[in-house]
């Protein structure tokens, strides 16, 4: 046997948080022996390790206590919820949660479930993506588990903030930062600007017109050559090969002048796993239960990060929906949770469908949405019962399509004030969504020109800033043909040579492919769920973009519901 951490003694065993291992007398020896519900040796507390760290209960708890803390956890939860929460730890899980369904609830009530029956929390790694929503996520832990000193939460990180702390740490006096090449001091973040810098010293115009684009493009390259390796297939082996000389260059470079970025962070860390089998044991061992928060939004390195944590008998539980995955110009990749089972063999597939922020006439436009989707994977949402009861039908969601952005905004104006009046929504609680932040400056510019005749505004804001959120009234915009769905283009390299002027032709005239499409509706998908009571779908016949007024015809995505 091994001893996986001398950190375990962290474990939470006290009389305040009554923990299903020590329900009986046979589990206690057990645990006290270090085999823990068939786990390697853990290091699990005795009475003399835990010192400073809060006491044994001096009695094993009682059935009856041990049934109040899963009442209290439990509460509350519907059916799918409670399948989620108390689901089986001998094989991974992936919840396919609906917007407004309850999944941050439900996967921090999994992680107290996992700490109450199953696992000390220094073995429990939480990620997300935001430290914002680490934080929330911590916050939310802590106030359902307490606040006493007995009570040890388990580490709750982003991805990247996970990968710095391994590099920051040091085994058996060796730095992990200092096995990958990077001096004793810590590394200072490169910013942008030197990043680019150092491009333009380390490459010269014969290697950038080779592979075709400017100092912009090729850090584009970089990046996707980084994560998504694969998409650069169209550009052939001869100029793959110098992209990666290019890489190498790079990364030499950073490590001698000892910096390293943002982007590093998960890189730098899997590299570490991989080449030494000892960090990777150490960290393989110490973390045996990983969830992951917005599964949906992983790439392919973080998803390989997870593979080489995992150990034997190690398990991942995430939490996503594939409906909302809408970050892939951020390398962001649908992939991985549509094919999770692939990636973690055995998983079981949950699903969470009772959406407790939409009325059912918005609910069932938003159902219309992926009508096509397969079965497995297509959630039907349906309202849950409001405090009060059964939530009313509400009205349907309209859609208006106007001569001009002009006419549009009057309307937007005048009924935010309307339904201000007469249903008594305040219109703070009211919001105006944009495909484009383009289009939303404009109405910014419009709201500051007219702030005196039109005092009480709704929020103006991207659906890509509005994910996450709710709005008791929605008026999404941009629902114009060509504009939303838009081919995502990226935004082109500056021209620097005359090649820099053929990859621009080629890029405006090729058509959107079907990736692109399907995030546009994933995109519509998330702007008709932030509504809370009321939506409205909006769409102008004549705008003006990039400087020109151009005519429109309504967006195709109008028809779907």
């Amino acid at each position: 046997m091994y001893s996986i951490d001398r950190h375990t003694t962290s474990a939470v065993i006290s009389s305040s948080l009554p923990v299903r291992v020590l329900s009986s007398s046979l589990i206690l020896r057990r645990t006290r022996s270090g085999f823990y519900d068939g786990f390697p040796r853990l290091n699990l507390p005795t009475r003399n390790s835990i010192r400073g760290r809060g006491q044994l209960p001096t009695s094993v708890p009682t059935e009856s206590e041990i049934r109040h803390f899963d009442q209290r956890l439990l509460e509350g939860l519907n059916k799918q919820q409670r399948t989620a929460v108390t689901a089986a730890f001998d094989r991974h899980c992936l919840v396919l949660a609906g917007a407004g369904c309850g999944k941050t609830a439900s996967l921090i009530r999994r992680i107290a479930w996992c700490i109450h029956y199953h696992y000390s929390p220094s073995t429990i790694l939480a990620l997300t993506f935001t430290r914002k929503a680490a934080e929330e996520m911590a916050e939310r832990l802590r106030g359902l588990l307490g606040t006493g000193p007995e009570v040890v939460l388990p580490l709750v990180t982003t991805f990247h903030g996970f990968g710095l702390r391994v590099l920051r740490e040091s085994i058996d006096g060796v730095a992990n930062a200092g096995r990958l090449g990077y001096g004793e001091a810590e590394p200072s973040l490169l910013s942008s600007a030197e990043r680019l810098e150092m491009l333009t010293r380390l490459t010269d115009d014969r290697e950038r017109r080779a592979i075709g684009g400017g100092l912009l493009e090729l850090e584009r390259m970089l990046a996707s050559l980084a994560v998504h390796p694969a998409r650069l297939s169209h550009l052939g082996e001869q100029r793959l090969a110098i992209l990666r000389r290019i890489q190498n260059r790079l990364a030499a470079e950073k490590r001698r002048c000892n910096r390293w970025e943002f982007s590093d962070m998960i890189q730098l860390c899997l590299e570490l796993l991989r080449r030494w089998d000892d960090v990777r044991y150490r960290y393989a061992c110490r973390y045996r239960y990983i969830l992951v928060d917005e599964f949906q939004d992983t790439n392919p390195l973080q998803v390989s990060l997870l593979r080489e944590l995992l150990s034997e008998g190690a398990r991942v539980f995430a939490v996503g929906d594939d409906d909302q995955a809408i970050y892939g110009f951020r390398g962001a990749d649908i992939g991985p949770i549509l094919n999770f089972r692939e990636h973690f063999r055995g998983a079981s597939v949950l699903k969470l469908e009772t959406n407790y922020r939409s009325t059912p006439s918005i609910l069932r436009a938003a159902n219309k949405i992926f009508r096509d989707k397969p079965q497995h994977l297509r959630k039907q949402l349906r309202a849950g019962k409001s405090g009060s009861g059964r939530r009313e039908r509400g009205p349907r969601p309209r859609i208006r399509i106007f001569r001009d952005q002009d006419s549009m905004f009057e309307w937007i104006a005048e009924t935010a004030d309307s339904i201000s009046t007469r249903e008594k929504i305040e219109v703070a609680e009211m919001a105006v969504l944009f495909r484009l932040n383009e289009t939303k400056e404009w109405f910014r510019r419009q709201l500051e020109s007219v702030q005196d005749d039109h005092a009480s505004l709704p929020r103006l804001m991207t659906v890509h800033g509005s994910k996450g959120l709710e709005f008791s009234v929605v008026f999404l915009c941009d629902l114009e043909e060509g504009v939303w769905p838009g081919s995502r283009r990226r935004k082109p390299a500056r021209i620097r040579t005359w090649w820099d002027v053929v990859q621009r032709v080629i890029s405006n005239s090729q058509p959107e492919s079907d990736a692109d499409l399907e995030e546009e509706r994933r995109l519509f998908y998330v702007g008709v769920t932030r509504a809370v009571r009321r939506l409205f779908l909006l769409s102008a016949r004549k705008k003006c973009l990039a400087g020109r007024t151009r005519r429109f015809e309504p967006s195709r995505f109008l028809r779907l519901v």
